[in-house]
């Protein structure tokens, strides 16, 4: 059985995971909104840039109640799928569907990574509850993506 100690830190970890991840998403869809050439695209990446910028926030003082110093770097793997966006600016219409593509790509391991933390069993009962709400507009945004696409 875990400590109190050893399960705060349990839910530490996986709320620096869950922080990580949504760090990399509001820079990448940030980032996207400025090289993309559809000014609708755009507007929706910034909306979406907007809400995971909540998230982070929201997270992050989870992390800080906890006593804690949330690490907001983001990932190394992030930082080569913005350059990868940089690469793509100036898209053909086959090239913005891939970007699309991507996206949904970028939101399915950001959906994993909040179902992971889940299923740790790690996270107090209220973090939970947070990290749930969060899958859930994870899986409206992955579905957005993906009308579009086909």
């Amino acid at each position: 059985m875990l400590t109190t100690q050893d399960a705060q830190t349990a839910d530490s970890a996986e709320l620096q995971n869950v922080l990580t991840r949504y760090v990399d998403s509001f820079d990448g869809y940030t980032q996207a909104a400025e090289v993309v050439g559809s000014q609708g695209l755009a507007a929706a990446f910034l909306e979406i840039a907007a809400r995971r910028k909540s998230i982070v926030e929201n997270v992050a003082t989870l992390i800080v109640q906890q006593g804690g110093k949330p690490d907001i770097a983001g990932s190394p793997e992030a930082a080569i799928h913005r350059w990868w966006i940089r690469v793509k600016a100036g898209m053909t219409e086959e090239e913005f569907k891939a970007t699309l593509v991507e996206c949904v790509h970028g939101e399915k391991e950001l959906a994993r990574t909040v179902q992971n933390a889940l299923d740790h069993g790690n996270l107090a009962v209220n973090h939970a509850a947070i990290v749930r709400e969060v899958g859930a507009e994870l899986k409206e945004t992955i579905h957005t993506f993906e009308s579009v696409i086909e």
